[in-house]
């Protein structure tokens, strides 16, 4: 693996994005785990959260929980409620714990305290029915009615800003200080466009410069890929048109599906349940795609249909974004992105309902389990087939405590390895250091100026000029060596 970091030697200091960002995970109906230094999880105390689906959870470089969010309330570290984040009590985001992935946090770059939560709605056809007014009584579909089911309309996507440094007299720390910027993935101008606004799919990935991040979002048949940096969130976006059309005639199920984002940032892989015609409907014909991110311009391309006519919900990437996994209501599936034919390589791994997986810090995938007071594991997320080693109720969770469908979603770049750097003034030792999420069995660093290189793992170097320097870091892991650059 080659990571590549560009240096510019002046009168200042950079510590890149460490990788504990996603130690904790709060999800399901009051479940938690956290994930230790060691590899290994601890169960966590229940949280005071109960979502069907949609969640997120943030927490600081060393691992320590910030807050954690349904899509609609956040609470804080202590579990204690925003304010300016409070559903129940007329606060809260727009998202919806209904909605696959109902929101996805992303820190604002440079900034520890202030943190972007993208949220999107659950886009429900019986809100539809009656745009623009908005819906008030009882969802057939889902045995509950507004406003607790539902605020009866269908919001789209959405950003909210969390202040970690605001406090108030309620004792939480860290509250919403903007809320509830939308963001357009639709044409205002075309009514079956607009009455649902987007569907429930939403992915974050680092740029390719590590200045930021994109967020991507998807409607019908376009990707919608949002800027998101130090001066905020780009409300322009990339938009790429591209195979397949998911009708909105099939919403709200047409909605449904996991999207995301490869650790290494060059794929992107989403699960349409199904591409249905019937409002409220349900069909066999849903379909996953795999495609190519260009994470420098936000482009997609090169669309290549994986499965088709199933009805898959969660997909994931493997740390080493080689292999790709897709859970659908008869189980769940292996693809080998190295193979010449990625879809002929399909790979039957275990019998299980279709939920959400998530690659967690210690290289291993998590699978949620409908009902289950447990998660499904993945020990071996990169050996083919069945070596993957599938392990049902791998973790057990709290007692009391379950998952249902969903996990939490992070920008899963954070479990790709990474450059950090200290001190860079001229004359100084700067200190170099390789943030990987797996064991590796050798390293060598180029630092661009000529100089020899170092096999040290933590190496120190003194610049005799100021400059630009690209600074590299060959990894070899399992014997291979790979080139990734950022």
């Amino acid at each position: 693996m080659r990571y590549i970091a560009t240096l510019l030697l002046c009168f200042f200091s950079i510590t890149a994005f460490a990788q504990k960002e996603a130690n904790n995970w709060y999800f399901g109906s009051h479940a938690g785990i956290k994930f230790l230094d060691d590899g290994s999880v601890q169960i966590l105390p229940g949280s005071v959260m109960e979502t069907n689906e949609g969640c997120s959870t943030i927490s600081d470089s060393d691992g320590n929980l910030l807050f954690y969010t349904d899509g609609r309330t956040v609470w804080d570290r202590n579990h204690v409620i925003m304010p300016n984040a409070d559903y129940v009590g007329g606060t809260g985001l727009l998202g919806d714990p209904s909605s696959t992935l109902s929101g996805i946090i992303v820190p604002k770059k440079d900034d520890p305290n202030i943190y972007y939560v993208f949220t999107v709605d659950e886009p429900h056809h019986t809100n539809a029915a009656v745009y623009p007014a908005q819906y008030n009584g009882f969802y057939d579909d889902s045995g509950g009615s507004t406003p607790l089911a539902d605020d009866g309309l269908n919001n789209g996507l959405n950003y909210s800003i969390v202040d970690l440094t605001v406090t108030s007299p309620d004792g939480n720390i860290g509250d919403v200080v903007t809320s509830n910027v939308h963001l357009l993935t639709y044409n205002p101008a075309i009514t079956d466009e607009a009455k649902y606004k987007c569907s429930e799919k939403i992915t974050a990935v680092k740029n390719f410069d590590n200045t930021g991040y994109w967020v991507v979002a998807h409607f019908i048949d376009k990707f919608y890929a949002f800027s998101v940096n130090q001066n905020g969130v780009n409300a322009t976006p990339v938009v790429t048109q591209i195979t397949p059309v998911v009708p909105t005639a099939g919403y709200r199920r047409n909605a449904i599906g996991c999207i995301k984002a490869s650790p290494d940032g060059n794929f992107i892989a989403i699960a349409h349940q199904q591409r249905g015609t019937t409002t409220g409907g349900s069909t066999g014909n849903g379909c996953a795609y795999l495609y190519d991110f260009d994470n420098q311009t936000g482009a997609i391309s090169n669309p290549r249909l994986i499965s088709n006519n199933i009805n898959p919900y969660g997909i994931e990437f493997s740390p080493q974004s080689k292999k790709l996994y897709v859970s659908t209501d008869a189980g769940v599936w292996q693809y080998n992105l190295e193979s010449t034919d990625i879809a002929a390589s399909e790979t039957f791994i275990a019998s299980s309902s279709g939920t959400a997986m998530q690659l967690g810090p210690n290289g291993k995938i998590y699978k949620a389990v409908n009902g289950g007071q447990m998660l499904d594991v993945i020990n071996e997320p990169e050996e083919d087939g069945t070596l993957c080693n599938y392990v049902p109720g791998g973790v057990i969770l709290q007692s009391g405590t379950y998952g249902i469908f969903g996990l939490p979603p992070f920008s899963t770049s954070i479990f790709s390895a990474a450059i950090t750097f200290e001190h860079t003034c001229k004359g100084d030792a700067t200190q170099f250091e390789l943030a990987a999420n797996t064991a590796f069995d050798s390293v060598l660093w180029n630092f661009g100026d000529g100089s020899p290189t170092s096999s040290a793992v933590s190496p120190q170097h003194v610049y005799t000029a100021t400059g630009n320097y690209n600074v590299i870091a060959s990894v070899t892991r399992d014997g291979e060596t790979k080139d990734v650059s950022r």
